[in-house]
């Protein structure tokens, strides 16, 4: 649903709720909210767990669990799908995900399940997690990198987002360099020249040039772009 749904279901004796929004997350509003859920008293507070979309990280998916304390963490997940180069996608992904696609944005959503406390809990819960949703304005501006608004997990997630950057430099260095060696190799390929008069006399036998052999390339993960 556009601002978030929140279904009953999913457990044993329905103590388990889905909530679902196509719409990023307000990282603001989210980071209060759990603040605030984190301070319920324990028998009234249901776990958190599942996948979410920050407004504030597009290529990322928000890995959220909750920790033994209570609180619910939210840390860098694997790339969207929608930013891995379709020939790079696993065959039969695209099959395997169309349900999940909605355009402009792809597979990029939230899909929570709410578990435990009472259903008056977990419906309170649901309905802060749908506050958080984005206005239409507000997730253009994260699109478009406007937005002066903080983000609260910015610096959690800052370490494996510069590590990320690295690894993309690091590949498209590698990707010159094994681009470079193919024409060198090709180059070396030519045409062979006739032989010299001393290489056509019988016994005159001159040793071959070593062939060039390029390196073995380092494999590179592939980040999402």
């Amino acid at each position: 649903a556009a601002g978030g749904e929140a279904l009953e279901g999913g457990g044993a004796g329905g103590e388990a709720r889905r909530f679902h929004s196509l719409l990023p997350l307000h990282p603001e509003r989210l980071h209060a909210a759990l603040e605030r859920h984190a301070r319920r008293a324990a028998d009234s507070r249901p776990t958190v767990g599942g996948i979410l979309w920050l407004a504030s990280q597009p290529k990322l998916q928000g890995a959220v669990r909750t920790d033994e304390a209570g609180g619910v963490a939210v840390e860098p997940g694997e790339p969207w799908w929608a930013c891995v180069p379709r020939d790079e996608w696993p065959a039969g992904l695209a099959e395997d995900i169309a349900a999940l696609w909605h355009e402009p944005h792809g597979d990029r959503q939230s899909e929570l399940l709410l578990r435990g406390g009472a259903a008056s809990d977990r419906e309170e819960l649901a309905l802060a997690l749908a506050a958080c949703a984005c206005t239409s304005a507000e997730a253009e501006a994260w699109a478009e990198g406007d937005s002066a608004l903080d983000d609260p997990f910015a610096a959690q997630w800052a370490p494996l987002l510069a590590a990320t950057a690295d690894e993309d430099r690091n590949a498209a260095i590698q990707s010159d360099v094994n681009q470079a060696f193919k024409r060198l190799t090709l180059s070396s390929a030519g045409p062979r020249k006739p032989p010299s008069a001393a290489e056509a006399a019988p016994g005159g036998t001159k040793a071959a040039a070593p062939a060039f052999v390029a390196p073995t390339p380092r494999s590179f993960c592939q980040p999402c772009r």
